[in-house]
């Protein structure tokens, strides 16, 4: 005995975007801080020249950060 009702689409969820919705909104370049986009840019650099702390296990991250 197949439950084919179970694939039907429930009412009000079909997929499409209520109306309304608009593109995601970001703020302007120029709010951004510089000195904090530096910070994010070396941090990224740092981690892909091999100075990021790698942890065996989640237990072991949080146990770092409780410290």
């Amino acid at each position: 005995m197949s439950n084919t009702h179970a694939l039907k689409t429930p009412r009000g969820f079909s997929g499409k975007k209520p109306s309304g919705t608009s593109k995601a909104v970001y703020p302007p370049e120029e709010s951004f801080n510089p000195e904090f986009i530096k910070e994010v840019e070396q941090s990224i650099q740092d981690i892909k020249d091999g100075k990021g702390i790698r942890f065996k296990s989640v237990d072991d991250l949080f146990d770092y950060l409780k410290k």
